[in-house]
């Protein structure tokens, strides 16, 4: 009996707080290597702090709305809740897991490419030996793309009323919210909500 060839399953995981073209070039990425793709938004359960100032509703929106058309077919996005802050490090390991199980979940198998931008220490902290026979890393410098385009740059652009440089680094999308976005953000570092972890 001939074997069933494992489909190649490519993940990329990010908070889009917004969405920007260095989130696209990697979800583009992995359209073309892969023969499915997962976008994970993360920290689904945050909202109106610093780093997760917008709702998922919205982020999931914008999101939709920027996916390559060729490409729409074969991705799947799917959210995930922050299991605790991003600076309790001593949580990796069990974010680790966490993060595995609910990809696995929901691509119904144990392997798949993880499209990552922030250096491979970070993955190394959060996967054990077990796992890491599952995950091939498919690694990206994030200085290269888009001269280390990062959605910290982009709120602060809203911040400073800086239309241009949203133009030219974010979906079309994010630029028609423009006005939207910018004053929910302002409204967020006028009185910003503390991070938090799941109880």
């Amino acid at each position: 009996m001939e074997k069933t060839k494992m489909k190649t399953v490519g993940v990329f995981l990010a908070r889009m707080q917004p969405v920007h073209k260095a989130h696209l070039f990697m979800v583009n990425k992995a359209c073309e290597e892969c023969d499915e793709v997962c976008v994970i938004l993360g920290s689904e359960n945050k909202k109106d702090t610093l780093r997760n100032p917008f709702t998922i509703e919205k982020r999931r929106e914008m999101l939709l709305e920027s996916l390559p058309k060729e490409y729409r077919k074969k991705i799947s996005v799917y959210e995930i809740p922050d299991w605790s802050m991003e600076t309790k490090t001593e949580d990796d390991k069990v974010w680790g897991r966490y993060f595995y199980y609910n990809v696995v979940s929901r691509i119904g198998q144990k392997h798949f490419k993880l499209y990552y931008s922030d250096g491979v220490d970070n993955l190394n902290s959060w996967f054990d030996e077990e796992i890491k026979q599952y995950v091939e890393y498919r690694l990206f410098e994030r200085s290269s793309l888009f001269a280390g385009l990062s959605a910290t740059k982009i709120r602060q652009a809203f911040v400073d009323d800086n239309k241009e440089y949203i133009k030219q680094f974010c979906p079309r999308v994010v630029m028609d919210n423009f006005d939207y976005l910018r004053n929910y953000y302002l409204g967020v570092v006028d009185k910003p909500k503390e991070d938090w972890e799941m109880k």
